[in-house]
């Protein structure tokens, strides 16, 4: 059995949060004012620091203009 990297997701979901803000061209400010998150939360998480629940992702997922299931997939 292969180890298992337990923050895998986290990693995972914290790239593709910076590749789509920069897509978009626009920062964690912003994403805060599109999801009712603190900017200090979005940065936790970019920083593979916040384990993070399905609401918010799915708030961030809207506010990234992309889904859930984007985010949390290895591009």
């Amino acid at each position: 059995m292969d180890k298992v990297d337990k923050y895998g997701l986290r990693k995972v979901l914290a790239r593709n949060m910076r590749i789509r803000r920069a897509e978009l061209d626009i920062t964690q400010e912003e994403v805060a004012l599109r999801t009712g998150l603190t900017q200090a939360y979005l940065s936790g998480i970019e920083r593979e620091k916040r384990n993070v629940s399905l609401d918010n992702i799915q708030k961030i997922a809207i506010a990234l203009e992309t889904t859930g299931a984007s985010l949390l997939t290895s591009r």
